[in-house]
């Protein structure tokens, strides 16, 4: 009786172990070493249009209009800015300073093709490139002209894009076959509605730069500038050499 009571206890015993014990044959799930904390550095973000002006304005303190704009100047050659361009004014070919980046963006085919298409039987990069040294030029001597300067001074470099890039154009579009001459007439109508383009776009950019001088004030406006309208702010730098002439025509003294 005794022995009958051992085989039952160990009876039991056995069948309540093997249903607690795991069957081998099933793998339990490794559970992942969750951490909470993530150990990995976040990407940094480029900084915001916001973020520049206002460190552009720290790197920058003094007098944004002072003697031959070396605030300005140092602005835009700045890694800050520069760095800012390439983020936000990318161009195909690559630039080192703001001057090479200038020299490209200024040069923008879509400005000058609408009123080309007029004059030009299918216009190409060359006269693109030739139309846009003229309107470099005549921008120029309209603001020399706000500095009290004659425009006669400019007369050699008049007559050297006639003989040069006019003539290029001239040749590739003007010629009277029967006659087998220049029909000079055609380039004088081109060279008109470069100027007359050019009058409009200098006056929609004072008016421009007016309305964020009177927002915000020279300090803020010519930085806004630079950071909006980066090709204008080179054309200021390039064209004024007064400071107080360059605030009378953000004031729009000059299209009154």
């Amino acid at each position: 009786m005794k022995y009958i009571h051992v085989c039952l206890f160990l009876g039991i015993s056995l069948f309540l172990a093997c249903q607690s014990s795991p069957d081998p044959s099933v793998l339990e799930p490794e559970r992942e070493n969750i951490n909470t904390e993530d150990g990995t550095e976040p990407i940094a973000q480029p900084p915001t249009t916001k973020e520049t002006f206002e460190q552009l304005k720290r790197e920058n303190p003094g007098d944004i209009l002072d003697e031959g704009f070396k605030t300005l100047r140092r602005l835009v050659t700045s890694k800050t800015y520069l760095d800012f361009l390439r983020r936000n004014h990318p161009v195909e070919d690559q630039y080192q300073t703001f001057d090479e980046f200038w020299q490209i963006a200024a040069l923008d085919p879509s400005q000058y093709l609408p009123f080309l298409k007029k004059h030009l039987e299918k216009p190409a990069e060359e006269d693109i490139a030739n139309v846009h040294l003229f309107a470099v030029h005549e921008r120029h001597v309209m603001i020399r002209g706000y500095h009290g300067e004659d425009p006669e001074r400019f007369q050699d470099e008049w007559e050297n894009w006639i003989r040069g890039p006019g003539m290029d154009i001239a040749l590739r579009h003007f010629v009277d076959d029967k006659k087998d001459v220049i029909d000079g007439f055609l380039l004088v109508l081109l060279m008109t509605e470069i100027t007359l383009y050019v009058e409009k776009i200098e006056q929609a950019d004072a008016m421009y730069t007016q309305k964020l001088l009177n927002k915000h004030g020279a300090q803020d406006a010519l930085i806004r500038i630079a950071l909006e309208n980066p090709v204008l702010i080179g054309y200021i730098l390039k064209d004024f050499t007064d400071a107080e002439v360059l605030r009378r025509w953000m004031t729009g003294e000059f299209h009154q």
